[in-house]
């Protein structure tokens, strides 16, 4: 089935199914349907079928007069079929109108009940098919347009932690004013509404930031009172306070999603602890040698130390321009604070020698007794 019409055509994946759930959704994406093949004043009830009380009545023929010599009665039977023609004139027109609206009618009524055939699942429609299109969507929003409790509450909820940043702020209030839209009337008020949208703007009062919001909020909604906010106005406020700021700016300049403050630092949070330790090891001269050993890797590491690693011969430094890269036998690509690092640290292990003693031999012999 399909229906075009110069710049619009509805084809049949245009139409999306119902099957019982998310009537709310299916609902709105109808409307688009029946206004795209131009019956939705027919489902909505604004073009009704015309009455069968609006069926023309025929004028009455006047009645015959004999043929008589007298000019007044022949005048006056002439004049009686003149009155009478031109009723009949009218009762053509309106006869011809009142089919023409009522073929219309049934065009547009087949027309939406075929869209309703395609639209809803076989156990629906069974209950529906009898009816008009406006029978129909009157008895689908009775059934059906109940919204559950889960369903308010998650409406409401994205609207009360939703939160604002400096980024295209239209598709945010787009995502907003959806979710409000879509709660039960007067269900929140509209000045409500506008409170809660202000309050997911980015703003601050630390003087060390600056949010472009917060200027808005201390000088054009200055005098108002919340009672006097509208969405309207609100949200066009916004956009026009985003423009002003960044409108000018190239896109790859304009303010990207997540950031909250037009100049400053944000409230830093605290580094993590693995984060600290990175940053210690960058600031060292030791570095990591990766995670710790297993309890069982230092034993079996223990155990075959011995006889698998042979110890390194001492060998003292030398003296002169890069007499360090001979300490411990390191190689000469080694970093020198690496390098120096170790040997402070293998000078700090070894056992110091005990000092130096004197000794004294004495012989004796002929010429007497010698020390030496």
């Amino acid at each position: 089935m399909s229906s075009s019409n110069k710049s619009t055509s509805l084809s049949v994946s245009d139409i999306p199914r119902f099957n019982g759930r998310n009537f709310q959704g299916w609902v709105k994406k109808m409307i688009g349907v029946f206004m795209m093949a131009k019956v939705y004043n027919v489902v909505n009830g604004m073009t009704t079928k015309p009455a069968d009380t609006e069926v023309p009545v025929a004028p009455t023929e006047p009645v015959e007069i004999a043929a008589t010599a007298d000019s007044t009665v022949a005048l006056r039977s002439q004049a009686m079929w003149q009155q009478y023609n031109i009723r009949m004139s009218k009762y053509h027109h309106l006869v011809s109108d009142y089919h023409r609206r009522n073929g219309n009618w049934n065009d547009a009524n087949s027309q939406a009940m075929g869209i309703f055939n395609r639209a809803l699942d076989i156990g629906i429609w069974d209950q529906i098919k009898d009816k008009t299109a406006k029978e129909s969507w009157d008895w689908l929003k009775n059934k059906y347009a109940k919204q559950s409790h889960l369903e308010v509450l998650e409406h409401f909820r994205f609207m009360k932690d939703q939160r604002f940043d400096l980024s295209d702020p239209n598709p945010q209030i787009a995502a907003f004013m959806h979710h409000y839209q879509a709660l039960p009337d007067k269900f929140v008020s509209p000045a409500m509404a506008c409170l809660i949208l202000l309050s997911n703007l980015p703003l601050t009062t630390n003087p060390g930031q600056e949010s472009v919001y917060q200027r808005m909020l201390e000088t054009t909604f200055a005098g108002w009172t919340p009672e006097s906010l509208t969405p309207d106005e609100v949200t066009t406020q916004i956009r026009d306070i985003w423009g002003a700021r960044f409108g000018g700016f190239h896109p790859s300049q304009q303010p990207r999603k997540g950031a909250t403050y037009d100049k400053g630092k944000a409230p830093a949070n605290r580094p993590s602890l693995q984060k600290q330790q990175t940053q210690v090891q960058q600031n060292t001269a030791i570095k990591g040698k990766g995670p710790n050993p297993q309890y069982s890797e230092q034993q079996s590491a223990d155990s075959g130390s011995s006889q698998q690693k042979k110890k390194r011969p001492f060998r003292r430094g030398g003296k002169g321009k890069g007499a360090h890269n001979h300490t411990v036998g390191a190689p000469e690509t080694y970093n020198s604070d690496f390098v120096l690092a170790s040997a402070a640290m293998h000078i700090a292990d070894t056992p110091s020698l005990p000092a130096p003693t004197a000794h004294s031999v004495t012989s004796f012999s002929a010429a007497g007794p010698s020390t030496r």
